[in-house]
């Protein structure tokens, strides 16, 4: 960075941490989309098994391990008069828009109940285009996450940038989850007294959403415009040699450094366990508590609730205290509501389906759980920016872009590997198309709750413990930047 200029610290103008932030929408879109009912859309409504289905988003998952730090590495050594990272936002804006779209509008024809042939032809199709959805999120998610580390390097204003960024995650998610329900439940015909099963409301909304993307990503590079000249250029060393030798020798500095490997780790397996039963929450809807479009809209707005709320108490708490301890109890919190419930309810503990308690248990289910899982979302994108510090301290490196093509791995292989888990279970729970849930064998609901309650209580539970070995306090991290600035002749 230009010595000149003035340096990216601790005061941001709250108009760039708006539009920063106003980007990830586009990931809480696509994410809500891919992990809540893409999953539902090709196996209960177009027919698609639950295996291909499954295996088709594996291959988008294996590219995206090729592709996330490929990204990563050209972001770093990227050169030019719009910084590094702000090229690829803006070239990743009008694709992930248009291939959002084609994953959620597969030719009619191509229904899995018309035939073997037509089946593979809607395997392709899917996976086809989520791995071009998938490659045009890279495009624009790491080089943004990256950004995000270069915009501060105080170890409070960092949580604002990631609050901020996950706030915005949560409107998109939040308008997007409004907007399906609305469309859903718009839509019921004779033919589909329950909308979820109706074709007609993906592609609508897949429409809408896919321009939606493509503006909000555009607006977010275009926005911080103008912090450019205060950002870092290419590091000297991360632009000498090859890329495919600069990518290996990043990741294995990145292993090196204990706090990386308890944050990637921990975090994948967090989230897998997330991915998991999020990619099967509408199946559970509607097999496991059997509960209406109406009734699953309002467990969205309490999740949408908890995840504000959390945000706030989560990210008040890390400053009075610290990452790590915020993380830890939040997590707690979310597993053990996102667990416990399901596997009461198949225990007999949870209030009977015929209760005036039943519904408004599983809807506050949603809010508290929600609540816990913000902590994440507050700290976790933050405390790898820390990371980037000292890997400059120990390697005399600037390469955010590999640590966050890490974390934007961990995030989507968490997702999408929860999605090709519960597409197995989808066909091993014994869900079929068109099943009626009110003639399903009552074993695939006691299947789906104990599956979905172990799922959260054995993943969560091992991520926590892989998590205590992160070592990055908020006194070691002062330490680090005192030393950085004195290495850099300024204090």
């Amino acid at each position: 960075m230009d010595p000149t200029q003035p340096k990216p610290g601790a005061a941001l103008p709250a108009r760039t941490i708006r539009y920063y932030g106003l980007g990830q929408a586009s990931e809480g879109i696509k994410n809500y989309a891919f992990t809540t009912f893409l999953l539902f859309y090709y196996t209960s409504v177009v027919g698609l098994s639950g295996s291909l289905a499954g295996a088709a988003l594996m291959i988008a998952l294996v590219f995206d391990a090729v592709t996330d730090p490929i990204v990563a590495a050209l972001s770093d050594r990227t050169h030019s008069r719009l910084g590094r990272r702000h090229p690829y936002m803006i070239a990743s804006a009008v694709p992930l828009g248009l291939f959002f779209y084609l994953t959620f509008a597969p030719p009619a024809n191509l229904g899995g109940s018309l035939g073997v042939d037509n089946e593979w032809a809607l395997f392709v199709w899917l996976a086809t285009f989520a791995v071009l959805t998938r490659a045009a999120m890279t495009l624009f998610h790491v080089p943004h996450m990256a950004l995000g580390a270069e915009l501060s390097d105080d170890f409070d204003e960092r949580n604002k940038v990631v609050t901020a960024r996950s706030l915005y995650s949560t409107i998109g998610s939040a308008i997007s989850v409004t907007s399906y329900f609305v469309l859903v439940a718009a839509l019921e015909t004779p033919a589909y007294p329950d909308g979820r099963l109706n074709p007609a409301p993906y592609a609508i909304f897949a429409g809408i959403y896919g321009l939606v993307i493509a503006l909000v990503v555009f607006a977010s590079a275009w926005g911080t415009r103008d912090r450019i000249p205060m950002l870092p250029g290419p590091d000297g060393h991360v632009a000498q040699g090859g890329l495919v030798r600069t990518m290996i020798g990043d990741l294995r500095d990145a292993l090196g450094i204990a706090s990386f490997r308890a944050l990637f780790f921990g975090f994948t397996l967090c989230f897998l366990g997330w991915g998991v039963t999020n990619a099967l929450g509408t199946h559970n809807a509607v097999y496991f508590w059997h509960v209406t479009i109406e009734q699953q809209g309002l467990w969205g707005l309490a999740m949408l609730i908890g995840i504000v709320a959390g945000l706030g108490f989560w990210s008040r708490m890390a400053q009075r205290t610290d990452k790590k301890p915020t993380f830890l109890l939040g997590m707690g919190w979310f597993t053990f509501f996102a667990a416990a419930p399901p596997l009461a309810k198949v225990a007999g503990f949870f209030p009977a389906e015929g209760s005036p308690l039943y519904v408004p248990c599983f809807v506050l289910s949603g809010g508290l759980l929600a609540f816990g899982i913000a902590s994440a979302m507050v700290v976790v994108g933050s405390m790898m920016a820390d990371i980037t510090d000292e890997d400059d301290l120990l390697h005399q490196r600037r390469r955010e872009g590999i640590f966050f093509g890490a974390l934007s791995f961990a995030s989507k292989t968490a997702s999408g590997a929860g999605v090709v888990i519960a597409g197995l279970v989808y066909d091993a729970v014994g869900l079929y198309k068109g099943l009626d849930p009110t003639l399903a064998d009552p074993q695939i609901a006691t299947r789906l709750g104990i599956i979905t309650g172990m799922t959260i209580l054995v993943l969560v539970g091992v991520s926590l413990l892989i998590f205590l070995r992160y070592d990055l306090t908020r006194e070691r991290q002062a330490e680090i930047r005192m030393a950085l600035d004195r290495r850099a002749g300024i204090a």
